[in-house]
Formats: structure tokens, sequence, C-alpha cells
């Protein structure tokens, strides 16, 4: 079963989903794999602490002392937990955080009139980097996003299939809102970051609206009327725990359910899976209306709409015997309209039951995967916990 179990360990930690792991702790699971992040900042920050503060063979002298200090306070909490006076830590406690967030900012200190300011904000610097690093390596957010980047290119088909049933509908609200002389001279007048705020409150209604309903998605999908639902879940998705033979001493019914931080763990791969169909939504409509902008709206036109002497193009390039221009007005009504169309999409696949039918079966299928892998994960594990009791 270890071999098994490790395997479907790593399996979890690939789809994005570690806390689904039993036992997973922060100590023993979470810092020790952000160990190395962790210890090229320690490094950086010592190498950084002193700057200029010294001259010549000063620096030097003072440098090495520094480093000496920090090399000792890691063999020393070492030594203290039994381990060789470098080694890697196999646990991360409370004695080796508080070394990463208070040496780095203490040891200038020590060999300047540093002011407390500056070595307290260092500090804060550090405890938001543990904070960080945690979220990162805890919610498995970097393999979680390379799963999304394979998921988003799976998906190219579907999309295909989905733009060609939504944009026309997109069409008749849209095509008279891009073709509008006002919409234009707005774009005109925008500037980057108050173009910037419009689209991010459209964009976080578009995703807010996603992530309200992923708890109540997620309650259903845990469920299991037997085993062998559970296991042709496990065969379908070449799981490391398949071929599936379903436990004959314990009821799927008896596997513990799904705690606080699986609960949240599971509903930010369900959020991810949805926002990146949501935005290639997004990503597809703007460059359609790119393309239908280039095409059909002429420099002229666009000066008239925009009551302006004349325009910087971003680009000029020929077609057919025909000057195409593309401006910064093109992108940004393009992307106004696109992030309509991805709200849109992301309130219909809510509300719009045909919608949800051919857009949300195979994301829910991901985590029922997910989550049949795990109920019988942890079938093996207490069944290994017997024997050994007995």
């Amino acid at each position: 079963m270890t071999s098994r179990r490790e395997a479907a360990e790593r399996w979890f930690i690939r789809r994005g989903v570690p806390h689904v792991i039993h036992d997973y702790r922060a100590s023993t699971d979470v810092f020790t794999r952000a160990v190395p992040f962790l210890a090229l900042v320690f490094l950086v920050e010592i190498f950084t602490s002193f700057g200029d503060r010294f001259d010549g063979w000063a620096q030097f002298g003072v440098f090495c002392a520094g480093a000496g200090i920090a090399l000792g306070a890691v063999a020393a909490v070492n030594r203290l937990r039994g381990r060789r006076l470098f080694q890697l830590p196999d646990r991360v406690g409370a004695i080796e955080l508080a070394v990463f967030v208070l040496v780095p900012p203490v040891l200038p200190a020590l060999f300047s009139e540093d002011r407390l300011s500056d070595t307290a904000g260092l500090a804060l610097i550090n405890v938001a980097l543990l904070v960080v690093a945690y979220v990162v390596v805890s919610f498995g957010l970097l393999p979680m996003l390379v799963w999304a980047g394979a998921y988003s290119i799976n998906q190219i088909a579907l999309i295909g299939r989905l733009v060609g049933r939504i944009l026309p509908l997109l069409l008749v609200f849209s095509a008279f809102l891009f073709l509008n002389a006002e919409v234009w001279q707005v774009a005109h007048d925008f500037t980057w970051p108050f173009y910037a705020i419009v689209l991010g409150v459209f964009g976080l209604i578009a995703f807010g609206s996603v992530a309200v309903r992923v708890p109540s998605e997620l309650v259903g999908l845990a469920r299991f009327d037997n085993w062998e639902q559970a296991c042709q879940l496990i065969d379908e998705c070449e799981s490391p725990l398949s071929p599936a033979m379903p436990p004959t001493d314990l009821p799927v019914s008896a596997i513990p359910p799904l705690d606080r931080m699986d609960r949240v763990n599971l509903g930010l791969l369900m959020f991810v899976a949805q926002a990146v169909r949501v935005l290639l939504v997004g990503v597809v409509i703007g460059a359609f209306y790119v393309g239908f902008g280039l095409l059909t709206v002429r420099e002229a036109t666009i000066v008239s709409w925009v009551a302006s002497d004349g325009l910087d193009p971003l680009a000029r390039f020929g077609l057919f015997g025909n000057e195409l221009v593309l401006t910064w007005e093109l992108l940004a009504v393009s992307g106004f309209i696109a992030t309509l169309s991805a709200l849109q999409f992301a309130v219909s696949t809510i509300v719009d039951k045909a919608y949800r039918e051919h857009f949300y079966d195979d994301m829910a299928n991901e985590a029922r995967e997910v989550l049949a892998t795990r109920a019988l994960y942890l079938a093996e594990l207490s069944r290994e916990a017997e024997k050994e009791d007995g």
C-alpha cells in the first residue's frame, strides 16, 4: 500500500488538491516543500542586507560575521532537532520559521546604526513571504495552474462550439454597441488606469458569480451511491489507484466527509476550471471584434467618431489592396465587449440549464474523479491501519 499511497498523494499534488491527503500538515507537508524558496530568500537577504554601509575589507569582514551568525543559527536549530548541521528540515516548526523571519532583519542592526523601522519592515516582509509560500504550496497553486493550462488546451474545441452557439446572440446586443460612435469616443478618452479599473470591475463580477456557485455544487459531487460508481470513475481517469477494486469491508458511506480545508481546496480547483473557460470565451470574442473592426472600420471613420484631428495608429498593414489600421480605440472597444461577453457567459452557466448541461458536466467530472480517488485512498489507509493494529 505504501507505493500506492505515495503515488496517490503525488497525483493529488499534481492535480492541485494536496489537502485531500491524509494527515496533511503545514509543518511536515507544506513548509518542507517551500524550504528551497525560503532558503533562497534567506540567502539573498543576508547578501544584500549590508549594502554599501561599509567599504573594502570592512564590508567583507562584516558580511562574513553576519553569514557566520546566520549559518550558526541554522546549524543550532538542526542540532536541536536532532538533524545534521546543514540538513534540509523534514519538519518546519516555530523555531525554523522564527529564524527565517528574524535573523536577516536583526543582522544589519547588530553591525550598523540601522533604524528600527527598517528592521521591523524586513521582518514584516518575511512574514508576508511565509504567508504567500503557505498559500501557494498548501493549496498546490502552481500544479493547479499547470493543470489549468493543460485543461484550457483541451477546451479549445469545446470553446469553438460554444462560440459558434453564442456568437449570434452576442452579435444582437454587441454589434450595435461596437458600431456606436459614443463608445469609440469613450475609448478614445480612456486612460490606462481607468480602463483597467472598469474592466476589472466587470471581471470581478464575472468571476465572483462563478465563485459563489462553487460551494453548493461541491456538496452533491462528494456523494457516491456505491463503490462501483467510484471505482468506475477511478479507472476512467487513469488514477494511480487504477485498476480499482471495491472494498468489501467498508461501505462508501463510511468515508470521512470533506473537512473545511478539503472543501476550500476542491472549491478552488473547480473555480479555476470554470474561470479558465470564462477567460477563453472573453479572449475569443475580443479577438473576433479586433478582426471585425480591422475589416469594417476605416481610419477616417474612427477620426470622425472620436472628433480628433488625427490618430496615432499602433500598426498599419495592407490586405487585398486596402490599408488596415490597428488603433488603441479598436483594442479598447473590443476588450470592453469581450469582458461583457465573458460576464454574460459566466452568468449563463449558472442560470441557464442548457448551458450547464453542455459546459459544466465535464468540469464536475474532474472533481468527481478526485473525490473518487480520495475515497478509495482513505479506504485503503483504513484497511492498512487495521492490519497494523491487529
